[in-house]
């Protein structure tokens, strides 16, 4: 059964670099290998209207932010050769907030951004309590301890062992930056809430 997902870029179409046609190609190009077959709907700064209005707010929807991240970096960095600004946390969230997104959402924002379940705080984090701030209370955010392969990779398939089906990855990597093992973004990742 396909599962809906909206992919979330903070920057106008022109300059999504590879973000948007990454995942939606990917995405729907792989889907005899993926596990999990997703439809993808692309939302940039200047898609028209209210988009994320319409995307529901049951807890099985889900959010995709898109972006290049630090550990604990405040501000999602463009596409490389973009030449975009860097977007802070409260700017994204006040695009989210004008591209329709409901204070009674209940679904998942998930934070396609390295390292962005790692800092003190994470960036995922700092999202969610911006989020809760604003008015959203019952949604959680999720962020991934290491650099994340965002689309369901053909090469995740050999790097995760002969798995049958394609996945997104993360690394573990060690203190000295190095990988150390790959991982499905499932065993990676961590939730969070703003009220805490």
């Amino acid at each position: 059964m396909a599962t809906s997902r909206t992919l979330f870029i903070p920057w106008d179409r022109a300059q999504s670099g590879t973000f948007a046609s990454e995942h939606s190609d990917a995405d729907h190009s792989d889907k005899g290998s993926a596990h999990r077959k997703r439809k993808v709907t692309v939302i940039c700064r200047d898609t028209p209207g209210k988009p994320l209005a319409k995307i529901g707010a049951g807890i099985g929807t889900r959010i995709h932010v898109v972006g290049h991240g630090a550990i604990g970096d405040p501000e999602l960095g463009a596409d490389h050769g973009t030449g975009a600004a860097d977007v802070g946390i409260e700017e994204l969230v006040d695009m989210m907030f004008e591209k329709g997104l409901k204070k009674y959402y209940l679904g998942t924002v998930a934070c396609d951004v390295c390292y962005s379940a790692i800092g003190s705080p994470s960036y995922a984090k700092m999202l969610a309590r911006e989020l809760y701030k604003r008015g959203l209370k019952a949604s959680c955010v999720l962020g991934y301890k290491g650099p994340l392969i965002s689309t369901y990779h053909p090469a995740s398939q050999q790097m995760l062992g002969g798995s049958k089906y394609t996945h997104r990855m993360v690394y573990e990597m060690d203190e000295n930056d190095n990988r150390v093992a790959v991982h499905k973004s499932s065993k990676m990742q961590e939730r969070f809430f703003g009220f805490n």
